[in-house]
Parts: structure tokens; C-alpha cells; sequence
């Protein structure tokens, strides 16, 4: 299969890494904060009300933006929302209990459990070369999670929870997608985040005790928010296949993070499970550009529209579905 030829692969590299940069940074912001002692509920508030304008600003930027609120199943949206928050609950609440490094590596394999999903609930075939990418990525996962060390059992456990979470949250994406549009479903995702976190702030709202601990919450929704665009225009632009690739220097950065910001190294577990999950992840990517169909899927976060759905190839302009068109060559996106 011929590659679709990126035109301007400079300027896709600066979204594409930038948006990594800004995500690895919302996750610094979410550690601080969450070992700072603020709730999961709060920093949620803050990443979903602050990346609604941004939300906002990408559906009135359609030709039939009025038309993208309207929804034909109401009831998917909530399930899916249930899941997605949930997913990210468990991505919040592992950050406090474990180094981003491990985290950040345990969170990628949401592809795998997608991948493996798929055959039972979406009736998808998978080669051997998927299954055996799946295998030695949860492999990966447990070398990483280390069940039987001293590293955190718990945070482990929700990190894994997360990714599971988070891939049953896709797998909705995909049956929805036959008739949402992606921005559809990224708009009512943000708004339930928001109901769902005021709900729960006045029951577990915790002093900010400093102005810095502030600083990190504006941080997590102002960065995911410009990160969110990034990556929106960068696919948009873009074959998904390439855009896709950056997001694995998350766990580069992370890293990085935990030796500076820390001082921790991370054990020699760390360092081989981390790279067999994102070589089972990148094997697992380029079988899909060969063979997936043309079904969506959204980020870890669940905020970023990444692909079209079928539907929107329905709905939108002729610009945008030309556009659609050299991403659906691909047929890959990012889990």
C-alpha cells in the first residue's frame, strides 16, 4: 500500500509534537495537583469547562454547525460519557499514586484492549499480527506494572482500569459513529463532564492551598485546550498514520518529568515494558493503516476528535470531506 503524501510534513510535526508537549504538560499539572490533595472531580472541572470554548470554537467553525447538536442517540452519549469520565477519573487518580513514566506507559494500552475488544463486540477480524501485538503489549503492561515489586499496586490497578475503560469507551465511539458526527460526540462528552464534576465539586471539594496548585488546574484546562486544536488541525492536514506516531514521546516526557520534578529513575521494568507496549502499539497502528475500515475513534482524554465518522462525511462541507477522504486512505487513528 502507497503511502498518502504529507505536504507539508514541518508544520505537521510542530502540531502534532506540540500538542504531545502541551498534553505531557496537562498531565505534569494533574500530578501536582492531585498530590496537592485536590479531588479527581475538581480536575476535571477544570480540563472539561476550559476546553468547551475550544469545543465551541471547532463546531461553529462547520458548515452545519447547528445542525452537529443535534444528536439521534441520546442514550449513547450517556453510556459513553459514563465510561470516557470514568476512564479519566482513573487516568487522574494514578497520577497521584504512581510516577507519570509508569502511568503514562500502563495508559497505552488501551490500544491493545481495543484491538482485542473488537473480535467480540464489533465481530472484527484480527490477523496475527494484531493478536501477537496485543499479547506482547500486555505483557509489556504487567512487566510494567510489576505485580509482584514495590512499586504501586493500586495506581497500577487504575491505570490498567483507565485503558480498559477507555477502550470500551471507543468501542461506543465506533457503533456511534455510523450516525454522530465526531464533534457531536466530543461536545456532549465535554458538557457531561462538566454537569458530572459540578455535581461532585460541592461533595468533594478540597482547599487550593496555594496559588500554584491553581496555576496547575488553569494549566490542565488551558493546555488541553490548545493542545486539542493542535491536534485537530494537525489531522485534519494530515494522514492520521503520521500524525499518531508523536503521541508515544508522551512516555518520553513523562519521564522526563519524573527525573526532574521527582527525582526518580525509573526501574529497568519501566524501561523494557514501556518499549514493548509501544512497539505492540506502532505494530498494531501500521496493520490498521493496511486494513482497518472505516471506523472512528477518539483520544485517551476522549476530547479530541481525531478522525472522521462516517457520518461526518455526510454532514460537512466539500473542503472538509476531501480532507476526510486522504485520512479514511489511511484508515488508522489514535487510541
Amino acid at each position: 500500500m502507497s503511502e498518502t503524501h504529507v505536504s507539508n510534513p514541518t508544520k505537521i510535526f510542530i502540531l502534532a509534537m506540540g500538542s504531545t508537549v502541551l498534553f505531557s504538560l496537562l498531565n505534569l499539572g494533574v500530578k501536582y495537583a492531585a498530590e496537592s490533595g485536590v479531588h479527581f472531580s475538581q480536575i476535571m472541572l477544570f480540563r472539561c469547562l476550559l476546553a468547551l470554548p475550544v469545543v465551541l470554537l471547532l463546531v461553529s467553525k462547520q458548515s452545519s454547525s447547528q445542525i452537529l447538536l443535534h444528536t439521534k442517540r441520546p442514550w449513547g452519549h450517556v453510556i459513553r460519557a459514563a465510561l470516557g469520565l470514568s476512564a479519566m477519573a482513573c487516568f487522574f487518580i494514578s497520577f497521584k499514586l504512581m510516577p507519570l513514566g509508569d502511568a503514562t506507559a500502563l495508559h497505552f494500552a488501551a490500544p491493545m484492549v481495543l484491538t482485542a475488544l473488537s473480535v467480540p463486540f464489533l465481530g472484527e477480524k484480527v490477523g496475527p499480527w494484531r493478536w501477537s501485538a496485543v499479547i506482547f503489549g500486555l505483557v509489556g503492561v504487567i512487566i510494567v506494572a510489576n505485580p509482584t515489586g514495590g512499586g504501586s499496586q493500586l495506581g497500577a490497578f487504575f491505570a490498567v482500569l483507565g485503558a480498559t475503560l477507555s477502550a470500551i469507551s471507543n468501542l461506543m465511539v465506533r457503533k456511534m459513529g455510523d450516525t454522530e458526527h465526531s464533534l457531536t460526540i466530543v461536545f456532549y462528552f465535554t458538557m457531561a463532564g462538566v454537569i458530572v464534576s459540578l455535581i461532585l465539586c460541592p461533595f468533594f471539594w478540597q482547599p487550593i492551598n496555594t496559588v500554584w496548585v491553581f496555576y496547575a488546574l488553569l494549566s490542565v484546562g488551558i493546555l488541553g485546550g490548545i493542545a486539542q486544536y493542535l491536534l485537530t488541525i494537525a489531522y485534519a492536514e494530515a494522514p492520521a498514520a503520521y500524525v499518531s506516531v508523536f503521541s508515544y514521546a508522551s512516555i518520553v516526557f513523562a519521564i522526563g518529568f519524573d527525573v526532574i520534578f521527582w527525582m526518580h529513575m525509573p526501574d529497568w521494568n519501566v524501561w523494557v515494558g514501556s518499549t514493548i507496549i509501544v512497539g505492540s502499539g506502532l505494530i498494531i497502528l501500521y496493520r490498521e493503516v493496511i486494513h482497518k475500515g472505516r471506523k472512528a475513534r477518539l483520544s485517551l482524554y476522549g476530547l479530541t476528535p481525531i478522525r472522521p465518522t462516517p457520518a461526518d462525511l455526510k454532514k460537512d462541507h466539500p473542503r472538509r470531506r476531501k480532507t476526510d477522504r486522504v485520512n479514511n486512505q489511511e484508515n488508522i487513528i489514535k487510541d
